[in-house]
């Protein structure tokens, strides 16, 4: 087996058992991969407004209204990370939402774009029609029961990464 094989291969056994105990986390304990994922967003917000205020402060060069606007926005940040740190189960709840709505309301939006096009779809409208009531109704779901449906959407992603990584494990064992 020639490097660039080797290293290929070495990469897909790595992303395959990244993928399948990321992927049995989120699917075994989904309450508490999304309270981990709000406590990594909580952490990096900190640390941007730690940042932020750095840069601010040592940054004389900007005008003072400019100095004063960083440091709020630093604050804000900091802010916002220490209250996602301090009640990660609410975090995660308001994550799920958060993911819900946005899906639901990109679903939603899809079906209506494909339904206003639809005359330009050729004879055949059948299938495109259906294709748009779907996303239609499943945006609409998610954006009116956005919890239920984060919390579907985020055990789908587990069992996705899941089985993804245990397909790349059989690669990499498989691979010669």
């Amino acid at each position: 087996m020639d490097a660039f094989t080797s290293r290929v291969r070495r990469t897909i056994g790595i992303d395959g058992l990244i993928s399948t105990v990321v992927g049995a986390f989120i699917t075994i304990w989904p309450e508490k991969s999304a309270s981990f994922v709000a406590g990594m967003i909580g952490f990096a917000f900190f640390a941007i407004g730690v940042s932020k205020l750095v840069i601010s402060i040592r940054d004389t060069e900007q005008g003072r209204s400019n100095r004063i606007i960083g440091i709020i926005m630093s604050i804000l940040y900091m802010v916002a990370g220490v209250l996602i740190l301090i009640d990660l189960e609410t975090a995660a709840l308001s994550l799920l939402i958060v993911v819900g709505v946005f899906t639901g309301l990109t679903w939603a939006v899809e079906g209506i774009v494909q339904m206003a096009i639809i005359n330009r779809w050729g004879s055949n409208r059948v299938w495109p029609f259906i294709s748009a009531l779907i996303s239609l109704l499943a945006g609409l779901t998610l954006v009116f029961s956005p919890f239920f449906g984060g919390l579907l959407l985020w055990e789908f992603l587990g069992i996705m990464l899941l089985v993804v990584g245990i397909v790349k494990l059989i690669q990499f064992a498989t691979m010669r």
